[in-house]
């Protein structure tokens, strides 16, 4: 289930930088939830029209008639328009199994699909719009259990980010630059460079990272090490890409750490080729992709992420972050200069908002979402 899990992970996220891969995510999630069908909907609330609809595992006739004539009278939609964005709702919140007999929707429309009972996660909720993803389930697979709702629960954020992501590249309009769109979303500092290591573009946290000049500088369109030994492994790695599928065993390593002043934990650099396809299209005169990762900076992104996530108070979000660097709590009081009584009340608040009911599942959880986005 973890391996399934993390493929679904991954699918949701290819979709939010490419919606023709909505399909694979809503299918890999119809998977995991043990659906019949998966579907994508965005609700315009004052036209109380469909803005965006996908579904997997539906004729497109069905698509067409819901959207005609079934998604109006649908009560799963004035029931999920009143849930905040991040919760999860299924049939048994709207109508019991008498009611939904007397429905039309349930009584006529579901049934000539062979469908019944359905889970969904809520991705946005605003004045203007509402966005969900939904499993939709047989009468024989019967309805939802707790299981099935913990994970949509955790599937849910990485839908919203993804979604989030989506929506803004939509907003763009510039297709030319959707590559340099996304990665603005990264906490981690990116270049696209050309083959000779010169700027095509660098994301907003680059700049940021550079503008410290501990460890590196951005001088005209280049990026320039400190350190000789720096300098070294950049053009090494730099050769390195450019014998991609080369089966020499000698090629040097394109990730590497470098120091910085103060004491301070190591960037980590890594240096990849833009593969030929759809993502080097997208920039034709970029080579190589450089990624420059500041495990502090990369702390706080995921803090305030957990925050925004699960409504965490920022000490709740600096003692899971910890937790899942491996401290202990008793160490993490004594760093903190708090009592043990403190931490053990900021982690009660979090079990209780995330659901988990261990440390261990907490930092599974939180491995999880794990993803270099920052907050917006």
């Amino acid at each position: 289930m973890p391996d399934l899990f993390l493929q679904t992970v991954e699918a949701v996220y290819a979709s939010g930088l490419d919606s023709s891969r909505l399909p694979d995510a809503l299918q890999a999630t119809n998977t995991l939830l043990g659906g019949a069908a998966a579907c994508f909907e965005i609700i315009d609330k004052q036209r109380q029209k469909h803005d965006l609809f996908f579904c997997v595992g539906v004729p497109a006739i069905s698509r067409d008639t819901y959207l005609a004539k079934f998604a109006a009278i649908n009560p799963r939609i004035p029931f999920a328009s009143r849930m905040p964005a991040g919760a999860v709702a299924w049939d048994y919140q709207i109508l019991d199994e008498a009611r939904m007999a007397k429905d039309a929707f349930y009584a006529e429309f579901l049934p000539h699909l062979g469908l019944r009972y359905f889970l969904a996660a809520i991705l946005e909720q605003s004045a203007e719009t509402i966005a969900a993803v939904s499993v939709q389930r047989t009468a024989k697979k019967g309805h939802v259990d707790k299981r099935e709702i913990a994970l949509m629960l955790r599937l849910a954020p990485h839908y919203q980010r993804a979604h989030d992501v989506a929506a803004r590249l939509r907003k763009s309009g510039d297709r030319g630059g959707v590559l340099e769109s996304a990665l603005e979303w990264l906490a981690d500092g990116v270049a696209l460079l050309r083959a000779d290591g010169n700027i095509v573009h660098a994301n907003d946290t680059l700049h940021a990272l550079a503008q410290r000049a501990d460890a590196f500088r951005i001088v005209g369109r280049s990026i320039e090490f400190a350190t000789p030994e720096a300098r070294r492994r950049f053009e090494a790695a730099l050769g390195a890409v450019e014998k991609v599928g080369d089966p020499s065993d000698d090629a040097p390593p394109t990730d590497f750490p470098v120091p910085r002043s103060g004491g301070m934990p190591a960037y980590i650099v890594s240096v990849r080729p833009l593969l030929r396809g759809r993502a080097r299209e997208t920039h034709t005169q970029a080579d190589v992709m450089l990624l420059i990762r500041d495990p502090l900076w990369r702390n706080a992104a995921t803090s305030q992420m957990l925050q925004r996530l699960f409504s965490l108070t920022k000490a709740e979000a600096h003692l899971a972050h910890a937790l899942c660097t491996g401290l202990t709590t008793s160490i993490y009081a004594l760093e903190r200069n708090v009592s043990l009584n403190t931490v053990y009340s900021h982690l009660k608040h979090i079990r209780e908002k995330t659901g988990c009911r261990s440390v261990p599942e907490l930092i599974r959880m939180f491995g999880e979402l794990n993803v270099p986005l920052r907050p917006g």
